[in-house]
């Protein structure tokens, strides 16, 4: 399936989380996670210092020099405060008063009892649960949360509307690491293992820039994807512990 309708859609995963640097914190082999001081909620988890500089990085260092052309339209928001303030952040450094509209079909994945996990935590809290999700990525779901399955059907939800909503615009939004895997591989008609092999091989740096533009048919195609030229002298942030 193509998706046709705005002129370009760009997605911008949020800059790093407290999560994410606990995460490197944690190590490469993914080691016990330091939770002291985090919120409750993954929703609730908010950018580090560095994370807000990324996020003003994002707005002074791309979108400022966006010719005016190409300068956004209308812009949506996970709910999560992580993508929220990253999106708040990029627009006042690059002078944009853009209202950002939040979207739950943006959310990060749900990975229920498992959140702020690292895969060591996981296996020893249920040694059958990494099985269960390498046996069936996209469909596994962990208890009390939601499948990928579930997360794609509402991106799929949210491209059908910004598709039939905003013809010619140029749509911004601000997420998550899995969303903007799963809308690639959406958006470009991939095969399930091409998304798995993306994600593996591919991960995406925080505060990360990816771009579908309509070709001439009005089809969105790929056109950049984690660029993260305007980070320069401050690194690509903490991606996540693959898992």
């Amino acid at each position: 399936m193509r998706y046709r309708g705005p002129a370009e859609l760009v997605v911008v995963r949020h800059g790093q989380s407290r999560v994410n640097a606990a995460l490197a914190a944690a190590g490469p082999d993914g080691g016990r996670l330091d939770t002291d001081g985090l919120p409750a909620r993954n929703a609730d988890v908010d950018l580090t210092p560095l994370g807000e500089s990324q996020a003003r990085a994002v707005g002074s260092g791309w979108l400022a020099g966006l010719s005016a052309h190409r300068v956004p339209g209308v812009v949506f928001s996970s709910t999560y405060l992580r993508a929220r303030r990253t999106a708040e952040l990029a627009l006042e450094a690059a002078g944009l008063g853009l209202t950002v509209h939040p979207d739950e079909r943006l959310r990060d994945h749900d990975t229920g009892l498992f959140g702020f996990m690292t895969p060591a935590m996981v296996r020893e809290y249920d040694p059958e649960e990494m099985p269960r999700r390498l046996a069936d990525r996209m469909h596994h779901r962990p208890e009390r949360g939601e499948s990928l399955a579930d997360v794609l059907l509402r991106l799929r939800s949210f491209l059908r509307d910004v598709c039939a909503e905003y013809p010619g615009e140029r749509v911004l939004l601000f997420s998550h690491e899995p969303v903007v895997v799963l809308l690639r591989g959406a958006l470009e008609g991939l095969p399930e293992e091409e998304v798995w092999r993306i994600s593996r091989e591919e991960p995406l740096g925080t505060a990360s820039v990816s771009r579908w533009a309509a070709d001439a048919a009005g089809d969105l195609r790929p056109d950049g994807y984690g660029v993260v030229a305007h980070l320069a002298g401050m690194g690509e942030g903490v991606r996540r512990v693959r898992t």
